[in-house]
């Protein structure tokens, strides 16, 4: 195998599918447009999906490009070896040109021929069947002439099924899997299933071949057509021979900053190194593309994600203002070097720094809060309700109150936490099936987040922003509110609320929705 950088990589890549006549698409924003609910872009096919359905591109049918994204619904497994909230996606297309065997050829000739992987190494799933679609027979003839048949496992619709949204173009896919971390050969029965742990998903072609309407029917559409995607990041991990994406040339730099600021070593904080590099880049990325840290929509995840970089930077190093915005400009200019970004740094390190400082302010009350909570209770065991409220409600970091703990000799329950964590996960999957049914940019459009104000008064005086119905059900929405919204496996308040007209409404339950209070009447 080549060992190449990051750099080449991207440089190979683009000469391949310039040599098979594919035209260069230029990546779209990381923002998500009108025409879609979604937050961040998270696949380069987001602004294809009109093509999909038979218009004709300007560019042509065969497409390639790079494209920068951002996926935050699992932020809170970022630290491990392979999750990020920023990465980038290497694609190409074909809108009804190519299809099947073109695409898994193309795929391995990249791979084997180009990039020198070990065909040995390699092993493949398939769309099995499901009781819409027929088993993908096809896809596994032109891998069987590539691949033992032991190295082809078929899988369910969950894993190799693909679709943008719940009615739009959709069809099976094939995945191509690496065997890494062992320089030995695999097993002769090594697949994706059978030896999932030392395997890496390296490339999906997904065969964009039907289309599912509003009753959940597929219809062939006209044309055939192929969306593949290749993790970049991922790629680097092999192609540098590393053990995770954080000690490729992507991260490297970037750690090896962090690791002069607070004068520690990554191999001993490996999770708090990975956030602070993962988020900082994030951070980066979504100021860059004119997105500042507020409490609205997603201009309060890039707050969120702010927070919980700085917070684990104060957990390595006890900071002094002046010399974090030196480490700021550091980075920030590391990462415009990287992406060889034409950008004024200042602008993103004055952003960065402002949120900082604000953050720490509020990390500052919380302190006070949490040992006012210990100082009431004094010898006796502290509540952990109360405990799980205060991070639930105000976003107190648990890695905060366990180091508060300590210090006032209370020992934190950590199985209750868990349990009360894994309640509030369930209960959140409960709620799920309704939260899909909002359209964000159909009823909360510009909605900032709601200011929980903790009973402060029994009475108050609120905005109402937002009287909406979906279905039967009646949904306010206010500026502020003391109903305590369902959260922690806790049920959401059910009140009194008098409007203008004097009309009396009583209140059945409040949900958190992306923190806007959603108010339902009774």
């Amino acid at each position: 195998m080549k060992k190449i950088s990051s750099q080449k990589f991207r440089k190979v890549w683009f000469d391949f599918w310039e040599n098979k006549k594919h035209k260069y698409l230029p990546e779209t924003s990381l923002i998500g447009g009108k025409e879609s609910t979604a937050m961040f872009n998270i696949a380069g096919m987001q602004q294809l999906i009109s093509y999909l359905n038979g218009k004709p591109h300007p560019l042509g049918k065969r497409l390639y490009n790079i494209q920068k994204c951002i996926r935050t619904v699992d932020i809170d497994e970022v630290g491990d070896e392979s999750h990020l909230t920023f990465f980038e996606m290497m694609w190409n297309w074909s809108l009804g040109d190519y299809f099947k065997e073109w695409s898994i050829q193309y795929s391995r000739e990249f791979l084997v021929d180009v990039l020198w992987f070990d065909f040995q190494k390699l092993a493949v799933t398939v769309f099995q069947w499901d009781k819409d679609s027929p088993k993908d027979e096809e896809t596994a003839k032109y891998w069987k002439k590539l691949l033992p048949e032991e190295r082809i496992v078929y899988m369910s619709a969950e894993n190799n099924w693909r679709s943008p949204g719940p009615v739009w173009p959709c069809g099976p896919d094939t995945e191509i899997f690496y065997r890494i971390w062992k320089s030995e050969l695999p097993p002769k029965k090594s697949n994706p299933k059978s030896d999932e742990e030392n395997r890496l998903e390296i490339r999906n072609n997904v065969f964009m071949q039907y289309y599912r309407d509003e009753n959940w029917k597929l219809t062939k559409l006209k044309n055939q057509n192929i969306d593949t995607g290749m993790w970049l990041e991922r790629m680097c991990v092999i192609l540098q021979e590393k053990q995770t994406i954080f000690e490729t040339d992507i991260f490297l730099p970037i750690i090896e900053i962090i690791e002069k600021f607070v004068w520690k070593k990554y191999k001993w904080n490996e999770k708090k190194f990975r956030i602070v590099a993962d988020h900082v880049r994030t951070a980066f990325f979504m100021i860059k593309n004119w997105i500042h840290p507020s409490n609205e929509w997603r201009w309060y995840v890039l707050r969120r994600i702010i927070r919980r970089m700085y917070f684990n930077v104060i957990s390595l190093k006890e900071v002094t203002e002046k010399d974090f915005e030196k480490c700021l400009n550091n980075v920030v200019d590391c990462i415009k070097k990287l992406f060889n970004e034409k950008i004024d740094i200042d602008q993103i390190v004055n952003i960065l720094f402002k949120e900082c400082v604000q953050f720490q302010k509020t990390i500052n009350n919380w302190q006070k809060l949490l040992r006012e909570l210990f100082d009431k209770n004094k010898w006796k065991d502290i509540s952990w309700n109360d405990i799980f409220k205060l991070y639930d409600t105000y976003g107190f970091p648990i890695e905060l109150t366990r180091e508060i703990a300590k210090e006032k000799w209370f020992k934190i329950d950590e199985k209750w936490f868990e349990k009360e964590m894994e309640g509030q996960k369930n209960k959140s999957r409960e709620s799920s099936k309704f939260k899909q049914g909002i359209d964000r940019w159909k009823y909360l459009q510009w909605i900032p987040a709601t200011k929980f104000t903790w009973y402060e008064k029994l009475d108050e005086d609120v905005k109402l922003l937002k009287d909406f119905k979906i279905g039967e059900q009646r949904i306010l929405v206010f500026d502020k509110s003391p109903f305590y919204a369902e959260s922690g496996g806790q049920t959401g308040d059910n009140w009194i609320v008098i409007l203008d007209s004097w009309e009396k409404i009583e209140i059945a339950d409040v949900k958190k929705y992306e923190w806007i209070f959603l108010h339902f009447v009774k």
